[in-house]
């Protein structure tokens, strides 16, 4: 058994780009050959190095390895993988989980197979199954609850569906899932499994896990993933042959290069094999190998550190939740979830805590304006935004001192936009209330409030305005004595 910490096709890919090795194939850049005396080289290697350059080969065969038959490098690393993850086939894609959600649904329907589909997953998994012979039927979707706006499959009712159809009859031969979504809602896949398994066990599944593939590795999170819960359930029936396929973007949660993806398979050799055939199918021909051997050295990473990296992310998030909470300077912004959110264990669901979302509407400022300053002004990227929300996303890539940067940033915004609301609660403002269009202040500081400014307001509010507050506790206050 090779070792976990080992990275074979890492170690492949480094010893062939060390070399000065002239290629007469493909390029893909020869070492940098064909732009050395080029203009753009600078910038070629300013954006991706010296060793980028060298690492971006295109051997194949015997050379390097096989992309889709391995046996050399690649295909140690991906047995490395598998045992890693606890599955019996695992493939390293470079084209990403889009990709690897094509391979997995072609290698696991047949013409004029039933599948049931979670409406939640990527469009990926749709426009898959749009282009398959096969009868799909949708199960619908529901809302966390008034509150928050995270959405999830209603997995009670895909169930229900699912005993209905076998009781018919005619069963679903494949059911698809996305478990852990952008908005960080996690199925509880053994409880699914177990019941599917009881209902129809030759069914097959695909399990999107695109953004928790980094969940294998931690002792808290390990419990709900796909390859875990069909590893527990098959220690209780070793002939159940239900087969399991999960596909992993490792770029969103694990140290690997960006459309780096895992599709890894619990199942016998003739699916194996589809899978295999189904990769020859639908991947290019001219894969990356810099990102194939990045999913190498990423899954030796979260072998070796994944539950310590991990923890800090747990740590950070709920540092996040706690300083929204308490600090008075971060009063304008409100947690969504998970307290008294995603509690009720009938909806097979549960809270990913490496996401924490917030409502920012106390700001006075839109989502997308937020995200623009938090971006311009401050180097820090958020992603999703979700009616007056927004996802932080607490990866292993975040470290204390980034999370004290977001925090700062999160004060600074909140002292120079908050809520007339907010500003009004005072009997004398201390705030610039001002309304754009037109920008001119309805209030200046040193002004008393009276319900007319709040008429005001809400007029200017219906109308379209948008309307922000400055504190700047330097601004001399006007005596407002004789202008009443």
């Amino acid at each position: 058994m090779l070792r976990t910490s080992a990275t074979p096709l890492a170690d492949a890919v480094l010893k062939v780009a060390r070399r000065d090795i002239a290629s007469f194939h493909a390029l893909p850049l020869s070492h940098g050959r064909s732009i050395s005396n080029s203009p753009t080289r600078e910038a070629y290697e300013a954006l991706f190095g010296t060793a980028q350059l060298a690492a971006d080969v295109s051997y194949s065969g015997t050379m390097l390895d096989s992309f889709f038959r391995p046996r050399g490098p690649l295909r140690d690393a991906q047995r490395l993988a598998a045992e890693t993850f606890g599955a019996d086939m695992t493939l390293f894609l470079s084209a990403g989980t889009s990709t690897a959600n094509r391979v997995a649904l072609a290698a696991l329907t047949r013409p004029g197979s039933r599948v049931l589909a979670d409406r939640s997953c990527h469009q990926s998994v749709h426009f898959a199954l749009g282009s398959l012979a096969v009868d799909v039927d949708y199960t619908r979707m529901r809302r966390c609850c008034d509150d928050c706006p995270r959405t999830f499959a209603d997995l009670p009712c895909l169930l229900d569906a699912f005993a209905k159809a076998a009781a018919s009859g005619r069963p679903y031969d494949t059911v698809v899932l996305s478990a852990v979504s952008y908005d960080g809602v996690r199925y509880d896949l053994p409880t699914l499994f177990r019941a599917m398994a009881e209902i129809h066990p030759t069914v097959s599944v695909l399990v999107d896990e695109a953004w928790g593939a980094i969940h294998r590795f931690h002792p808290t999170l390990r419990p709900l993933t796909a390859l875990h819960a069909v590893r527990e359930l098959k220690l209780t029936d070793p002939h159940l042959p239900m087969t399991v396929a999960v596909t992993h973007s490792a770029h969103k949660s694990m140290s690997a290069l960006r459309q780096g993806s895992y599709l890894h398979l619990v199942g016998d050799r003739e699916t194996q094999e589809r899978t295999a055939q189904a990769l020859f199918q639908h991947h290019t021909t001219s894969p990356s190998f810099p990102v194939l051997a990045s999913l190498d050295l990423a899954r030796a990473q979260a072998e070796t550190e994944g539950e310590a990296l991990l923890d800090r992310s747990l740590f950070l998030a709920r540092t996040l939740s706690t300083e929204i909470e308490t600090d008075p300077r971060l009063s304008a912004y409100r947690l969504l979830g998970p307290k008294n959110h995603l509690t009720d264990p009938s909806l097979l669901v549960a809270d990913d805590p490496t996401r924490v979302l917030v409502d920012i509407a106390g700001l006075g400022v839109t989502t997308a304006d937020f995200r623009r300053l938090l971006f311009d002004d401050y180097g820090l990227y958020v992603a999703r935004e979700s009616g007056s929300a927004v996802l932080f996303h607490v990866h292993i890539g975040v470290d204390e001192a980034t999370m004290l940067r977001l925090l700062d940033a999160l004060r600074t915004i909140q002292r120079t936009y908050r809520t007339a609301s907010a500003a009004l609660t005072q009997g004398t403002a201390d705030h610039f209330i001002i309304a754009y269009p037109p920008g001119i202040p309805i209030t200046v500081p040193g002004e008393r409030m009276c319900d007319r400014t709040l008429d005001e307001l809400n007029a200017l509010r219906t109308s379209g305005s948008e309307i922000y507050t400055l504190y700047q506790p330097q601004t001399a206050q006007l005596s407002t004595a004789g202008l009443e």
